[in-house]
Order: structure tokens, then sequence, then C-alpha cells
């Protein structure tokens, strides 16, 4: 039987040039061993890859520790916008006080840019007696913006830690100095719903973590030695109080525990507790004592449990 096909004895390249496509057949056996041996390496080298990447893994915020500056608490009082409106010289005096004392080294003594830790700042300090130029504005709830935020590009600290009442002393005095656009109310308003001023504040007294972790631990320890010594009273006392209690007990230093956060219930309350609650450390058999045998566990505790 014959065939129709007719057997090459080489390889014909140049046809492989006249047929891009004859290519893919070619090449397709050495892309495919190129894959495998890229395969092997990224396998056998997993461990070494993997250790050069970043840890996938989120940070512990636990671990975290963010300590807390300690500082004393204060009451601010509410700001009284009609005092600002029509400052009285007490108050332009102690914002001069608190401008030579905070901006004059910047500004000058005038305000006018001088001032000699200002020489070497770019851009210069502000010259108040200027009309142009100001980032924030010229009025006053844009002068309070800037003591409040500050301009940070520009090299102006903030000053928020001065009371409202002071950045506005400030601005008061600094407003002598040159001619400023009128106060209006609706500027005060502004500065009102930006920072709610008006209603003034009171900011708690704060303490850094660690000291208040062992004030807490000594604290503890003190209650934890309290409640030891309680136990060891009651397991030794001949008092009939006490003899009940340990009998009727199923956790003597809960009891103690729950009697101490709660020194003052009366009997009656205490009565009431023991029937509806079983989380006080006694067992279920406290319930069946008369009203005579529970006031002695009662007084027994009053007494000596403090």
């Amino acid at each position: 039987m014959e065939t129709n096909k007719n057997f090459l004895d080489e390889i014909n390249f140049k046809s492989i040039f006249q047929k891009p496509l004859k290519l893919f057949g070619w090449f397709f056996p050495f892309f495919f061993i190129l894959i495998l041996v890229l395969g092997i390496y990224f396998a056998q080298n997993l461990n070494q890859i993997s250790f050069n990447e970043l840890n996938p893994g989120l940070n512990d915020t636990t671990n975290i520790k963010k300590e807390i500056v300690e500082k004393r608490g204060i009451v601010i009082p509410p700001i009284n916008f009609e005092e600002i409106k029509n400052p009285t010289k007490e108050i332009i005096l102690k914002g001069k006080e608190l401008f030579d004392s905070n901006c004059k080294s910047c500004h000058g003594e005038n305000g006018l840019g001088d001032g000699i830790a200002g020489a070497n700042l770019n851009p210069k300090p502000r010259n108040f007696h200027l009309k142009e130029g100001w980032t924030n504005g010229r009025t006053i709830d844009a002068m309070y913006k800037t003591l409040q935020e500050g301009i940070p590009k520009n090299g102006m600290p903030s000053y928020d830690f001065l009371s409202p009442i002071d950045r506005f002393s400030i601005i008061l005095y600094i407003r002598t100095l040159a001619d400023f656009p009128s106060i209006t109310d609706d500027q005060l308003k502004n500065i009102d719903n930006q920072y709610n001023i008006s209603k003034g504040k009171s900011t708690p007294n704060q303490i850094p973590v660690e000291k208040a972790i062992n004030i807490l631990v000594k604290e503890n320890s003190l209650i934890s030695e309290k409640i030891k010594s309680s136990k060891n009273m009651i397991l030794t006392s001949n008092d009939v109080g006490a003899r009940l209690i340990v009998e009727n007990a199923n956790d003597i230093e809960k009891i103690i525990t729950t009697f101490l956060s709660n020194e003052n219930i009366s009997f009656p309350d205490f009565k009431q507790v023991i029937k509806v609650s079983q989380n006080m450390g006694f067992k279920p058999s406290i319930c069946r004592l008369n009203d005579s045998e529970l006031e002695l566990v009662y007084k027994y505790l009053r007494e000596n449990i403090k």
C-alpha cells in the first residue's frame, strides 16, 4: 500500500520564515521546558523568596503603647462675644503682655514683622500694618483661625495651648496697632461654629498609662491582701455568724468582695439579694436559714469586713 505523504530528509528552515506559524510548533516544547525549569527553581527557593518579602500580617495593636502626658485638667469659661466686640482696657493690656511674650520676637514690638527672631525666616513674619497678603485674612475670625491652627507652610506655629480668651486678647491688641476690619456678628458666629467656644468646656486630669497601671496594681494588691486576711479571720473565728458563712459558702473570697463593694447595704436588702442572686459566693443552702441566722451572718460581715 502506497502512501501519498512525502517525507522530507531534512528540515527546510527557510519554509519556517515563509510561514511564521510553524515557529510555534518548534518553540512550544522549549517554552514548556523553560516554564518547568522556572517552576522547579521557584519551588526550591520558596523559603528564601518568602524570607525576603514583607510580613503580610497586620501589626498587633495591643503591643503598641501610646504614652499620655500627665496634665492637670482645666476649666475653660465660655466666651462673652459682647466683650470681644467691645474690648475693655484690661483685655487689651492682657493681650499686650501675651503678645510681648509670644509674638514680639518675630513680629516686632509694633507688629511690623521686624522682630529679631524673624530675621532669617522665609517668608518673613507678618507685618500687621499691611492690608495685603494675609494667608487666612485680616478679619477677626480669620486671625483666630491662624492662632488656633497655625500656618505651618509659613512657619507660623499654632497657639492652641492658650485659652480662647487669651487668643482673643492677643488679636484685640494687634488690632490696636493698625486699621483692621470691624468685628461683625457673622465673624464671631463663624468662630463659634468652628470651635464651639461660646459654651466653654472642662478637661479632666490625665496621667500616663504606666502611672495609672501602677496605681491600680497597688490599690488592687491592698484589696487582695485585705480579702485574704478577712478570709482567714472567718475560717478561724468561733463567732456563730462566721460559722454560718463557712458552712454555707461556695467561695468565701467572693462573699467578702461582694460585701466590700456593698458595705452600706441594709439587712433587708442583704436578705433580698441572697434570695434572688446566686452570685454572692453562697451555696443554695443559705436560703434555708431563718431570718435570725441570716441576721447573724449579716451582722458578722457588717462588723468585721470593712
